[in-house]
Parts: C-alpha cells; structure tokens; sequence
C-alpha cells in the first residue's frame, strides 16, 4: 500500500491551513516562517505515528491470518491421517 505519502501528506494539509490562517491574520513574515516550521514538523511526526500504527495493525492481522491458515490446515492433515487407517 502507499502508506509512505500519509507523513507528507499530513504535513502538507497542516502547513496549508496555518499559513493561509495566519496569512488572513497578517502575521509577520519572521513569525510565520517559524511558526511552519514547528507546524510542519510536529504534524509530520505525527503523520509517521499514524503510519507505524497502521502497519503494525496489518502486521498483527497478516500473522494472525497465516495461524488461522495454519491450524486449519493441520486440521486437514489431521482427518486425512484417520480417513487413511
């Protein structure tokens, strides 16, 4: 999956929104400036946050699909064994 954009992607938005609201605000060029930087930093840590839980939620459930398929499996094994004696 593309989950590599959702940092950026997030950062991106952010620094969107506060700088067209403190554009509207007349804030001074100076304060700004340092204000996005904050802005886009947190908001990207906050974005590789979101990515590393999603994929620990899809590692979670591509393990517990593959023991699902696992004991289903050895089930099979299992009944061929006592079909066969």
């Amino acid at each position: 999956m593309k989950r590599n954009l959702i940092p950026p992607f997030i950062m991106l938005m952010a620094g969107l929104l506060s700088s067209l609201i403190m554009f509207f605000m007349k804030y001074d060029t100076k304060d700004m400036l340092i204000i996005l930087l904050v802005v886009l930093l947190i908001f990207y840590t906050i974005g590789l946050l979101i990515k590393i839980m999603m994929d620990s939620f899809e590692k979670r459930n591509s393990q517990k699909h593959s023991e699902e398929g696992e004991v289903f499996e050895k089930e099979l094994k299992e009944d061929e064994k006592t079909v066969e004696d």
